[in-house]
């Protein structure tokens, strides 16, 4: 650890030159190291994942092969049935003519793969009660029961044909074919990494056998003819799934693939070939494989070691018709030609990387030199921005291809002098916000005051005047200040709207609609009559919620002043739209004066207006300001002089249940 700490403290106390240089070093090498990793792994495992394919396919072309031998045994059985005649022989009990059953059997010097046609190593007809009538191979024992045997036993009962592979004894197999006791009799020999067998001989034979019903004309049932191979040292099978699949392929010598039947744990038909270059007749399964096929009953997929060497392999349960797991078929492919591929490809990779590495550490060493005389170069124009030069620019450098990184320079000092435009336009519209904020404030406070002795001078004013005669001229004076005093009330109510929170409803609504309604009753006034309207609305806009009479208010006030700015000619734009995800723009735009730019910082202010006096009051736009910012919303806006004035309104969105402004549910 404390080497480690120097390593790194001597690192640090480098130049940055140095330090890059390193750096590279350290990168590629990491780089290269984790590549040769991944690539080792990458390539064990594509190889693996590739032997592991073949030979799952392998296997099933290996059962293919093994029932299609199951149901050529059945073919010959039923062929052998209907020529022999079989039924007229049994019907008339007339057992000496099945001897020419005898001809079937295969001869004792040779093996099925040496015929040219199919041989049995058994053949024997039983009664409907499933009594021997005549053995093929053994016709002097006959009279005992073969319904032992479960293939005999479920042909009887369900009269039919059946097939499988079954266990007989060593005493059962002989008294069914006596010359078969040279491939009966087996020595077990016990493998390296071998399973422990229980004894040193087979007690056991497998055979594949069938079962055929036999019927008189009457579909009474007669018995049945039964047909077996004995697979213990009968290679058919495996040779032909060798010969199928692997087509005699070979590496440095030896067969490429191999199959095997084992009965249990033992080798009992296989071309896997001993160092003495016999076949591994008698040989054990591995322990691992032991366990995983016979004592679990799953399929194996994977390197297995067999006999005297490593294999990729497939071993799979063979089961008789009881579903006892009897023995395995397997197929497997050498795993010497795949691993000499592997670690061939291993060692070009590495010296590809190597040398990848070598070259990539040329060009970082390169590039880190460029990059030091451009961070020169950057320190320089960051000094001059930092003193205030903030019209320094970096010269382009494409060759060096740092032409992005000045590009960026470059506009990051642009971009200081847009952000503090920008940042002295938001200064001036929080002034503003926070301005009109007081100004409701204090409007409120005021109306309060001022409301209650107007309530008083207009509550005895009206008492007097009901107490001066109607021909006394006093009584016009008294209207007069009746009348005033009600208009400074209006005036006092339209503080208190500016100040005041919606108190209507807050109801989820279209936004369009509410515009519509304002439109409609002002659209067919006099005022409206030289006005061209143009609307342009979003269709499916999302709801807002607010209280309907209040907003048709605002944009009764601003069609209103519109059509006063238009002097009753123009043309009166309103739009809406969907803006951002959160809120929607409207906006209303007129083509009158417009509005002077000393004057648009104070449009929203109470009291503030352009007209001439005795036109307004100058509340109308901070009560529409106090309704929109009271909704949660935003009101601006723009004009030039002589080209009109468009207000803007931005609305949030309703996202959700409302209950009330303490339960307030907008985004903005």
């Amino acid at each position: 650890m404390k080497i480690v700490d120097r390593l790194v403290s001597h690192l640090f106390r480098l130049n940055l030159q140095n330090r890059l240089v390193v750096g590279f070093l350290i990168a590629t090498f990491i780089t290269g190291f984790v590549a040769t990793v991944v690539s080792i792994w990458t390539i064990n495992k594509s190889t693996i994942d590739e032997v592991q394919n073949r030979v799952r396919q392998d296997i099933n072309t290996a059962k293919l092969v093994y029932n299609q031998t199951l149901e050529k045994i059945a073919s010959h059985i039923l062929f052998t049935s209907e020529r022999s005649d079989l039924q007229a022989l049994m019907a008339s009990r007339d057992y000496a003519k099945m001897e020419s059953l005898r001809s079937l059997i295969r001869h004792e010097q040779k093996t099925a793969s040496q015929n040219d046609e199919m041989t049995l190593d058994m053949i024997t007809v039983v009664n409907a009660r499933g009594n021997v009538l005549y053995r093929a191979a053994n016709p002097e024992v006959r009279g005992d029961s073969m319904l032992w045997l479960p293939v005999v036993k479920k042909c009887l009962e369900n009269r039919s044909l059946q097939l499988s592979t079954e266990l007989m004894s060593i005493k059962n197999i002989l008294r069914e074919n006596p010359n078969l006791a040279d491939r009966v009799t087996m020595e077990i020999t016990k493998s390296p990494l071998s399973y422990e067998p229980r004894g040193t001989r087979l007690s056991d034979g497998m055979v594949m056998m069938a079962a055929y019903p036999i019927f008189d004309n009457k579909k009474n049932l007669l018995g049945a003819v039964v047909g077996g191979v004995l697979l213990n040292k009968d290679n058919t099978i495996v040779d032909q799934v060798k010969d199928t699949i692997y087509q005699g392929e070979k590496y440095k010598g030896r067969d490429m693939g191999v199959a095997t039947i084992f009965q249990g744990g033992v080798r009992i038909s296989t071309n896997v070939m001993t160092k003495e270059n016999k076949r591994a007749i008698g040989t054990t399964l591995s322990k691992e494989v032991y366990e995983r096929v016979i004592v679990e009953g799953k399929d194996w997929v994977g390197r297995a070691f067999v006999v005297d060497d490593w294999y990729i392999t497939t071993y799979t349960p063979i089961y008789d018709m009881n579903t006892n797991l009897i023995g395995i078929l397997y197929v497997g492919l050498l795993e010497a030609k795949y691993r000499d591929i592997k670690w061939n490809t291993i060692w070009i990779n590495m010296g590809i990387t190597g040398l990848g590495m070598v070259i990539a550490f040329i060009i970082s060493f390169y590039l880190g030199n460029t990059i030091i005389k451009r961070i020169r170069m950057l320190k320089e124009a960051a000094e001059a921005i930092a003193a205030g030069n903030l019209d320094y620019k970096l010269s382009p450098d494409k060759i060096s291809g740092f032409d992005m990184l000045d590009e960026a320079f470059n506009y990051m000092s642009t971009s200081l002098k847009d952000h503090d435009e920008k940042l002295h336009r938001a200064h001036q519209q929080l002034a503003k916000t926070e301005r009109l904020t007081a100004l409701g404030e204090m409007a409120a406070g005021v109306a309060h005051e001022i409301n209650n002795p107007l309530g008083g001078i207009l509550l005895y004013s009206n008492l007097v005047l009901e107490d001066v005669p109607e021909d006394s001229p006093a009584r016009e004076n008294m209207e007069k200040i009746i009348n005033q005093t009600n208009r400074c009330k209006g005036i006092v109510q339209n503080l208190l709207d500016f100040a005041r929170t919606p108190t209507g409803d807050m109801l989820p609504l279209n936004i369009n609609d509410v515009i519509n309604t304002s439109l409609n009753l002002v659209k067919d006034q006099s005022m409206f009559h030289g006005i061209d309207i143009k609307t342009t609305f979003a269709g499916d806009l999302p709801e807002v919620i607010g209280d309907r009479a209040r907003l048709e208010e605002v944009f009764l006030n601003l069609f209103i002043n519109a059509s006063d700015a238009m002097k009753g000619k123009g043309t009166l734009t309103i739009a809406t739209r969907l803006s951002g995800n959160n809120s929607v723009k409207i906006t209303v735009s007129d083509t009158g004066e417009g509005i002077a730019k000393e004057h648009l910082p104070h449009i929203f202010e109470p009291f503030f207006t352009t007209k001439e006096p005795g036109r307004g009051t100058g509340l109308g736009l901070s009560i529409v300001y106090g309704v929109i910012r009271k909704h949660n919303g935003f009101i601006d806006a723009e004009s030039e002089p002589g080209d009109g004035a468009t207000f803007i309104i931005i609305l949030p969105l309703y996202m959700g249940k409302y209950e009330g402004m303490d339960e307030d549910v907008f985004y903005s």
